[in-house]
């Protein structure tokens, strides 16, 4: 099943050695590539961007993690223009010239990514949340022990810890 957002499929490519990614990249026959050499792990990844109607490649990012498949995330924030890339150690945010806007170093397993509007994402970790804005901008930075349970309501995030229970305002 090919899942389209924004007009876009994802084709996800997942290889046993980094020779093999490499050899794949180099049979793509685009210049859109962008290659996260800083990224390690025993899983190589890469992921094909494809438009929706005519298949045609857009473009293509490679990377390796030690996570697999299932528990990476990726989204795109087709309002802003920009992929939000998860590599189980990092978050990227790229914009749609392939450009790095900004990243973010994860320190304990994302849960997920929220968009709350236009203009900000939610990276909520299991004992954090960032807040960023489409610039990359960390508009809220909150740490706090691991997380027990969460729930949204009414635009409010509703966080318990075995001390306490916070709330936070997503709009």
């Amino acid at each position: 099943m090919k899942q389209i957002i924004g007009n876009r499929y994802i084709k996800t490519f997942k290889f046993a050695s980094s020779q093999e990614a490499s050899v794949f990249l180099s049979n793509q026959g685009t210049k859109n590539i962008l290659s996260f050499d800083e990224t390690f792990g025993d899983n190589y990844f890469c992921y094909v961007c494809c438009h929706s109607l005519t298949s045609e490649k857009q473009f293509v990012l490679s990377f390796s993690s030690d996570e697999s498949e299932d528990k990476l995330f990726l989204l795109f924030w087709d309002e802003q223009k920009i992929l939000v890339l998860d590599t189980g150690k990092c978050i990227y945010m790229i914009d749609d010239r392939l450009t790095i806007i900004a990243s973010f170093d994860i320190t304990t397993p994302l849960i997920g990514l929220f968009l709350i509007s236009k203009n900000s994402l939610l990276l909520l970790e299991e004992a954090s949340l960032k807040l960023v804005n489409s610039q990359g901008e960390i508009l809220k930075n909150e740490i706090f022990d691991l997380i027990e349970g969460f729930n949204i309501e009414n635009g409010q995030l509703f966080i318990e810890t075995s001390e306490e229970r916070k709330i936070f305002e997503l709009t």
